[in-house]
């Protein structure tokens, strides 16, 4: 995602649990945004479950670029076990890494956004939220149903401002998160979906560049399913 936004002129402030992941992220991307005469990226590293430390991103943000145009919360855990093996700690868990994170992110910056009157969010979802997860995991599940109810929600409240709420809802992709640690797993996810194979990770960020940009100005409370066609 942070390449694809870069590549399509963005000033891309980024965010991540593990700084040295971010220091990497910089490394990689500043020559690209010095051919491209993009100005270089920015990144901290905190805990996006934490609605102070967010905002106080987000300030900082405002302040180096004058305004803030979009936001994509894709900060998120998941983890398999079946509903009788949770416990009220590992639920809550899931809810502040999937469902909290987000709303951070959300509340975060549309108070800029709607003052500016424009900008555009997009939450990541999942087809778990949407028709429950396959493989045992109701809390992920859980809290990325809140996701679409969140988006779904703040785009009828932020809509008269010009703001836009979204979200993706990635099917099998080809990340660590997938779980699929051999092409024997990856296979069997990829064979869920219409094309016979995982989706690529920079198709789940051309679909969000599409929903931060203007060519999906009149999108709004949409979740987008960016899943080869899978379902089940």
């Amino acid at each position: 995602m942070a390449e694809a936004f870069v590549c399509a002129g963005a000033m891309l402030v980024a965010t991540d649990l593990a700084a040295d992941a971010l220091d990497d992220l910089v490394a990689d991307l500043t020559p690209l945004c010095s051919a491209l005469g993009v100005d270089p990226p920015v990144a901290a590293a905190f805990d996006a479950s934490d609605l102070d430390a967010f905002q106080a991103f987000v300030g900082g943000a405002v302040r180096r670029a004058g305004h803030i145009d979009g936001l994509v919360n894709c900060a998120g855990a998941w983890r398999a076990a079946p509903y009788g093996e949770l416990d009220p700690e590992a639920f809550q868990g899931s809810i502040e890494r999937n469902l909290t994170t987000a709303f951070n992110g959300c509340r975060s910056v549309l108070p800029e956004m709607t003052r500016q009157r424009s900008g555009s969010v997009v939450n990541v979802a999942s087809t778990a939220g949407e028709f429950g997860s396959i493989t045992p995991a109701s809390h992920y599940a859980a809290a990325k149903g809140g996701v679409i109810g969140l988006t779904k929600s703040l785009a009828r409240e932020v809509g008269e401002f010009n703001v836009r709420v979204n979200a993706i809802s990635p099917g099998p992709t080809d990340t660590v998160a997938l779980g699929a640690d051999t092409e024997e797993k990856k296979r069997a996810a990829g064979s869920r979906t219409l094309f016979g194979r995982l989706g690529r990770p920079e198709e789940i960020a051309y679909a969000a560049l599409f929903l931060l940009s203007d060519l999906a100005s009149f999108v709004t409370g949409h979740v987008l399913g960016v899943n080869g066609g899978s379902r089940l």
